[in-house]
């Protein structure tokens, strides 16, 4: 009776934990991404949100904020990156007026998992246009998902 006992619970086990393996590669670190409403936010996070993704292997979770409410949950650490409207240019990672740039808080900066994003960021700064962002705009305004349109966008030059 023992016996049989014990080996269902070896094989329960064994079952619990392959079942649950899949699910593990879901938990790592994370940053929290603020979007404000619009086209523009969106497709810049798009872009941004794949490319970490693709270059870092770090995941972005969205978070809408009102606009004019990002530097403000930057400054109380519940985002680790930002799209603002207006900005000054001084500490913006991405930045091609007259669209929202990008700015990164504290975890990014300091956290040692995260010490490949700003380095990512900053290489697709470099790559990205202002021509480049138009364009997605309008495939998107034809019907597009800013998803999809970013993903061919990056894809198609190589970028990831």
């Amino acid at each position: 009776m023992r016996r049989a006992l014990l080996k269902r619970a070896v094989l329960l086990t064994f079952l619990l934990l392959t079942a649950v393996s899949p699910a593990l590669g879901c938990f790592g670190p994370k940053l929290y991404f603020g979007v404000s409403p619009g086209p523009e936010a969106e497709i810049l996070y798009q872009l941004c949100a794949l490319y970490v993704k693709e270059k870092t292997g770090t995941e972005s979770v969205r978070v809408d904020v009102a606009t004019g409410e990002g530097l403000a949950l930057l400054g109380d650490d519940k985002l680790d990156l930002v799209l603002v409207e207006g900005s000054d240019g001084e500490e913006d990672l991405l930045r091609l007026a007259p669209f929202p740039a990008l700015r990164a808080g504290k975890r990014p900066r300091d956290d040692l998992q995260f010490t490949t994003v700003l380095p990512a960021l900053h290489k697709l700064a470099g790559l990205l246009r202002r021509e480049d962002v138009a364009a997605l705009l309008a495939r998107v305004a034809a019907g597009e998902a800013s998803a999809a349109a970013a993903r061919a966008f990056l894809t198609d030059r190589g970028w990831i």
